[in-house]
């Protein structure tokens, strides 16, 4: 094992030696605060993708990897592998504007991945490669000595955010592994990425993806959205959140804040971003924390941590848990509202298929 290696392993050594299988993340903690979990963040790992070759070239071919990883669960009964959740950021937003997002999700079960790739906006990687480089993750996180011990990456949890909301939805359509979804305000084809090749529809790849469940009898993608009320040009009404949510025939949950911004999401926004996109009254912290809630509860109930193949699995996740014992949609979004308290929270949310 390599000396890179080795510093994985002490990092993700369990809490106890006698950690099992056997038990799930108590049902009565609050989905808009961390969870039981400690969080380990793994040294960055740059991974060259030789596969992709010659569809990227030269140091295009490399991403820049940081895992977040849950520690501590012996407590109660909980052990790896988990889930694997991959957050792909917005186009050309660096993944450290997203931390918290990851931090939130290892601290509630979750293997989380950060990634960058190199590119630029006069050299930019389309559509198309850009999925086959979220699959390589899932690969690589299958592969790798040390992390393929703590991940089950035959269940992957895609979130994203904008351009990787339909990055998210694009691979989902293509990889059976993914088995949930989470999208902040995403969007799809604009005039400044018109459909074309390379640039393909991810409101019409949802649209396919109810086909193939219909013909193929591949399970449905649940899939939850957050958006922004103030998306402007940054988010347009033609390629927003809301046609993302009507293309979709699995359950999902859609929550609309509207008194947020495209970029409100983000842990800490750059003066550029803030002058190019819409500002709502809504601080940028209650933004990701409502953003949050919904992520951490639609992981929950869709693609728990520790699941018993012998327990009733319903569209929503395992019977008895989440959404489907202790809180309804609604009552999810309740708590986050409470836990911000702020007066500017201005809300819609609805299901459908659940």
């Amino acid at each position: 094992m390599t000396a890179g290696a080795n510093q994985l392993e002490s990092n993700l050594q369990p809490a106890s030696q006698t950690e099992t299988q056997s038990g799930i993340i108590p049902a009565d903690l609050d989905y808009a605060s961390p969870g039981p979990f400690r969080v380990a963040r793994l040294p960055r790992i740059e991974h060259t993708c030789h596969k992709l070759f010659p569809q990227c070239l030269g140091t295009q071919c490399l991403l820049r990897l940081d895992i977040f990883c849950p520690k501590g669960g012996s407590s109660f009964g909980a052990a790896p592998p988990y889930p694997l959740a991959i957050f792909t950021g917005g186009f050309l937003v660096g993944s450290g504007a997203y931390v918290s997002y990851a931090e939130r999700l290892a601290s509630w079960g979750y293997v989380t991945v950060l990634y960058d790739k190199a590119e630029t906006a006069v050299d930019n990687l389309d559509d198309v490669i850009s999925v086959k480089f979220i699959q390589e993750i899932m690969d690589w996180c299958g592969s790798h000595p040390v992390v393929s011990r703590v991940s089950d990456t035959s269940r992957v949890y895609l979130c994203g955010h904008s351009r990787g909301g339909k990055l998210s939805v694009l691979a989902a359509a293509v990889d059976p592994r993914v088995v949930a979804l989470c999208l902040l305000d995403p969007v799809d084809n604009t005039v400044w990425a018109p459909l074309g090749p390379g640039y393909p529809s991810a409101i019409q790849a949802l649209k396919l993806l109810g086909s193939k469940q219909t013909i193929e009898g591949r399970a449905g993608v649940p899939l939850a959205l957050v958006g922004s009320g103030l998306g402007g040009d940054c988010a347009p009404k033609a390629a927003n959140f809301r046609l993302f949510y009507e293309a979709c025939t699995a359950p999902s949950w859609m929550v609309s804040v509207e008194q947020a911004g495209h970029f409100q999401f983000l842990d800490k926004q750059s003066s550029m971003q803030r002058a190019v996109c819409a500002q709502g009254r809504l601080p940028d912290y209650s933004v990701r924390q409502l953003s949050q809630a919904v992520m951490v509860a639609w992981a929950q109930a869709t693609i728990p941590p520790n699941h018993d193949d012998s327990q009733q699995v319903t569209p929503l996740g395992v019977e008895g848990t989440v959404l489907g014992r202790d809180a309804a949609a609604s009552d999810v979004v309740s708590k986050a509202l409470t836990a911000i308290s702020d007066p500017y929270v201005q809300l819609q949310s609805q299901t459908k298929n659940i």
